[in-house]
């Protein structure tokens, strides 16, 4: 073999897997291919979160099926949830499959170099890189993702990733620091924190996690770092102070919900109520007025009625969270919720949630046309040249799952900051004019 190529789904947290294999077989010899159909060696990292995912790994696999019945010389690896949730699946789907990792052995793919030894690695499903682990890039190199921590103590009743990824575990600092320089040594500018649950991160110790901040914060390059999955009832008020003092560590939250009404939040198992959650978006807004918040919910949750579905649009009109994704409940395999009674019609599920998102694109909207006229300070993702404008994105856009700002201009490089004059907004996105601006010598924070 000499070529590899990924196919990398689901969560930021599986990219960090993928980045790290694809680093081994580098350093095994192998080089990255063009594309799938010169690769000697394909690898599919799946993802099984919810049905939709499960459906997208399962048509990856079989595309590589595919391939290798018409190249039967080409070597597969299937890695990731769903091989750690069910290998005799994977193995069904490709037949012939060179070897099948479970989440917990992402650094044991390059055994498939080896012409013998086990086909199926499946052990613990938590993988935590050591500092000296290292990463291709698959991103631009404007920001990367930093684990923090794997697995989950929580128990939703609609979630089946603790049955796949085990207990919470947290990376200790002084690793997270290291590979964050490391990082940095690559060209990274902002930092954006991810686990299950960050807030879980160094529990018990409620200290961890903005010791955590601290330390990064001290690296020089770094300009921006940034919080995912943080959950309303771990969000402590020193945290938000934390935000709310400015410097790199950006003001922005992403707090999932889920729901508002409290016999759906106890039937979900979530350990809220409504009265936190409000209490929770309340602190947030009182401690740091800057600050950004993006939350999820789930719409046709079993028992979720007509009044309590009302008061869920209710409370995003009333909230105006500057992000919100919503999610169709789906029943899956293996959760509680599955199996409760109460089920709602998927079409009604699926109405609900296009009605959230509705609600929230009239938000948005309004939203960014208030950036109209401003300048802010961006963060260059794309130069643009692999077609289409170049493109940004302010301190409250989250990469990949906020908008962006796109650059009617062309004179933009992928890591360097400029500020840019709004000129333009949709729904999501903002257009602005930008004009080059000296290299920051004091970290540009969230916008004024």
């Amino acid at each position: 073999m000499k070529t590899f190529h990924f196919v990398s789904l689901g969560c930021p947290k599986n990219r960090v897997d993928t980045e790290v294999a694809a680093a081994r077989l580098l350093a095994a010899g192998l080089v990255p291919a063009r594309d799938e159909r010169s690769a000697d060696l394909l690898v599919v990292n799946t993802c099984s979160f919810i049905r939709d995912a499960r459906t997208e790994s399962e048509d990856a696999l079989r595309a590589v099926a595919r391939i290798k019945k018409l190249r039967p010389k080409v070597r597969v690896v299937a890695m990731g949830c769903l091989c750690q949730q069910d290998p005799d699946r994977v193995a069904q789907l490709v037949p012939g499959v060179d070897l099948v990792l479970g989440t917990g052995c992402v650094d044991r793919i390059d055994t498939v170099l080896e012409r013998s030894g086990p086909r199926v690695l499946v052990g613990p499903g938590s993988f935590l890189p050591r500092y000296e682990t290292p990463r291709i890039l698959s991103q631009s190199p404007s920001f990367a993702y930093l684990k923090i921590g794997d697995g989950c103590d929580r128990k939703c009743a609609f979630c089946a990733i603790p049955a796949i990824k085990g207990p919470a575990v947290s990376r200790p600092i002084p690793l997270l620091v290291a590979e964050a320089r490391q990082l940095a040594g690559l060209g990274v500018r902002e930092l954006v924190l991810v686990a299950q649950d960050t807030t879980q991160f160094g529990k018990p110790d409620d200290g961890a996690l903005l010791r955590l901040l601290d330390a990064l914060e001290a690296i020089d390059s770094i300009a921006w770092i940034r919080l995912m999955y943080t959950y309303p009832d771990r969000i402590s008020r020193s945290l938000l102070r934390r935000l709310a003092e400015g410097g790199k560590i950006l003001p922005y939250l992403d707090m999932p919900i889920q729901h508002i009404d409290d016999r759906i939040l106890k039937a979900m198992r979530r350990g809220t109520s409504a009265s936190s959650i409000r209490g929770a978006v309340q602190t947030a807004r009182a401690l740091c007025p800057r600050i950004t918040l993006r939350t999820t919910v789930i719409t046709g949750f079993p028992g979720e009625d007509d009044k309590a579905f009302d008061a869920l649009l209710r409370f995003i009109e009333e909230a105006r969270f500057q992000h919100l994704g919503a999610f169709a409940f789906r029943p899956e395999a293996g959760t509680v919720a599955a199996t409760m009674d109460g089920q709602v019609p998927a079409r009604e599920r699926t109405r609900r949630r296009n009605a959230v998102m509705r609600l929230q694109k009239r938000i948005s909207t309004e939203i960014n046309r208030s950036w109209i006229g401003r300048t802010l300070n961006v963060l260059v993702d794309s130069d643009g040249a692999m077609g289409g404008p170049p493109t940004a994105r302010t301190a409250f856009q989250a990469p990949e799952v906020d908008g962006v700002v796109y650059l009617d201009r062309t004179e933009a490089v992928a890591g360097r900051f400029l500020q840019v004059r709004i000129t333009r907004s949709t729904a999501y996105d903002l257009v602005g004019t930008n004009q080059p601006a000296d290299e920051f010598a004091a970290v540009p924070g969230a916008d004024e």
